[in-house]
């Protein structure tokens, strides 16, 4: 259970990236709170605390609109499918004659695709799925 005790931190909008500098709310936010959620992959209760915004729009210039929609956990597996599925995109990139009969490769890329959907739920990738259903079709 997350305990529901509001840290704060100072905000420094003149860290922030130059876009978020530009926002609205570089004008009247002057300090981070915790911000509880429910994770959207697995609904555990999750804090993006105040030290975690201020790491993430002063020091990685997050743009300030960004909210968090998964918990550590599922971000972690959420990042390791990433990884994997960039992985593959190169391993295409230079491998394509071969990959497109192999499907082995193929079912496992469909398969984080698919996997990828239910960690983000926005920007599903159709065209590349469709693209793997075609070719797992033929093979």
């Amino acid at each position: 259970m997350v305990s529901r005790s509001k840290s704060v931190a100072p905000a420094d909008p003149t860290r922030w990236s130059e876009q978020s500098q530009r926002s609205v709310s570089a004008e009247w936010t002057k300090e981070y709170r915790d911000i509880h959620y429910q994770c959207w992959k697995c609904k555990v209760a999750a804090v993006f605390t105040a030290q975690d915004q201020k790491f993430t729009f002063e020091v990685k210039k997050a743009p300030i609109d960004q909210r968090r929609i998964l918990c550590e956990d599922c971000w972690k597996q959420s990042n390791q499918i990433a990884r994997e599925l960039s992985e593959n995109e190169g391993r295409w990139a230079e491998q394509k004659p071969t990959l497109q009969k192999d499907r082995e490769f193929l079912l496992q890329w469909l398969e984080l695709l698919e996997e990828r959907e239910k960690y983000v739920p926005y920007r599903p990738d159709t065209a590349k799925k469709n693209m793997l259903k075609k070719l797992l079709a033929e093979v």
